[in-house]
């Protein structure tokens, strides 16, 4: 007959692995995050290339994961427990680790997601302002362009007063004609005037082209910003470009429209001159010539010159920058502030709030003890209570209780 075995039914089964705590797995998944996104934002931060800005980036993102699991952890499991036992300093230095670490990470992360959002949206900035430049230089150059009839004007109008000067001595007075002094000096204004002139009309469809230069750039600095099919720093230094020769137009658009010389010359007229001798035709001649210098002064001022002062191309986008857009990107703020920030500092204080009501439950507080002197107990004397109900309450007689007492003595005698 065979032997009976000594071995179960039943297989033997390994004992199953036991599970990693929600806690634990939670902020190692976290940091684990954190530290992913923090290695996709070092190389916008950072300068180089290949391997050596690789390892910097990678370095980075382990030491950053690290810490934030090591700071966590500690917190959650060390401080909220130490803090609950009265140990302030636990509870100051956990809270605060937290933040330090989160902000960090959040700054990192969050600038990571919107880093190259906020760059393009620096460029579009720029280019509405360099629109609005733009706008301004061309209705200077418009305005600019109603001054050449007035400097007309004055030349023909001081060409004439000359001929007739050479001629019958209109202006003086003095004489029948001929190259006197009065005509000399109305020679010399007419003559500066149609220099004005001149270099107005020459200039004018350098204005013209340069008006249309500084649109077609425009339109092309538009076309690249609107580019999304190439990175945003390629497209960055084809703006650089665009940009300066933007500058170069408006130059060459205020060189074609001599504004400032123009007022120069109407101040000129208006202090007059002098003929040596003859005060009589100093101010007959002064009159005629501040009577145009005000009308040119009134022409130029009407030039609009406040544009000309062009805005300056960004800088390179920095971390501090995307905080300026931190309304723009909120969904993408918040997300990142719940993950660095809110979630850690959620779990240190629930776990502070379980450990205090675990320590409530295990020892809760006593019930003050009563007066020495107060002949009133929890009990009355007459009164025990029925142990196998503990709500009722079952009176006794006293003489009764006096009997028991007295049989007990004589038996112990």
């Amino acid at each position: 007959m065979a032997a009976k075995s000594d071995m179960p039914d039943t297989p033997i089964r390994l004992p199953k692995r036991k599970k990693r705590p929600f806690v634990k797995v939670t902020l190692l998944a976290l940091a684990a995050s954190s530290g992913g996104m923090l290695m996709m934002a070092v190389p916008n931060l950072i300068s180089g290339t290949g391997i050596v800005a690789f390892s910097k980036a990678a370095l980075l993102a382990a030491s950053a994961t690290a810490v934030a699991y090591g700071i966590n952890r500690m917190a959650v499991e060390r401080g909220a427990s130490l803090a609950t036992i009265g140990y302030v300093s636990a509870g100051i230095v956990s809270v605060g680790s937290i933040l330090v670490v989160g902000g960090g990470l959040f700054a990192g992360t969050y600038a990571e997601l919107t880093f190259k959002d906020v760059a393009e949206l620096q460029l579009q900035e720029y280019g509405t302002e360099l629109s609005h430049y733009v706008g301004n230089r061309s209705r200077a150059a418009q305005q600019a362009g109603r001054v050449a009839p007035a400097v007309r004007a004055v030349a023909q109008d001081l060409d004439q007063k000359r001929a007739c000067e050479l001629r019958s001595s209109c202006v003086s007075g003095r004489g029948n004609g001929g190259p006197g002094p009065v005509a000399r000096a109305l020679e010399d204004k007419a003559g500066r005037a149609s220099a004005i002139v001149h270099q107005l009309d020459a200039g004018e469809k350098a204005r013209r082209d340069a008006l249309a230069e500084l649109n077609r750039l425009l339109g092309a600095y538009q076309d690249v910003i609107g580019d999304s099919g190439k990175d945003i720093w390629d497209r960055r230094t084809a703006l650089q470009k665009i940009d300066a020769e933007i500058q170069q137009a408006a130059n060459e658009l205020d060189e074609a429209v001599p504004v400032t010389l123009i007022a120069a010359y109407g101040k000129e007229l208006q202090l007059g001159t002098e003929i040596a001798g003859r005060p009589v035709v100093t101010r007959r001649l002064d009159a005629i010539l501040d009577k145009h210098g005000q009308s040119l002064e009134a022409v130029a001022s009407t030039v609009t010159l406040g544009g000309n002062v062009p805005p300056s191309f960004p800088r390179r986008t920095g971390v501090s920058d995307t905080f300026r857009y931190l309304g723009h990107f909120a969904p993408i703020a918040a997300i990142t502030a719940v993950v660095e920030l809110v979630f850690p500092l959620a779990l240190w204080l629930y776990t502070l709030l379980a450990l205090l009501w675990a320590r409530y439950k295990i020892a809760p507080p006593e019930p003050a003890a009563p007066a020495e002197d107060d002949d009133s107990g929890p009990f009355d004397d007459g009164l025990i209570r029925n142990r196998d109900d503990g709500d009722n309450v079952t009176p006794l007689a006293p003489s009764r209780r006096r009997s028991h007492s007295r049989r007990d003595n004589q038996h112990r005698r």
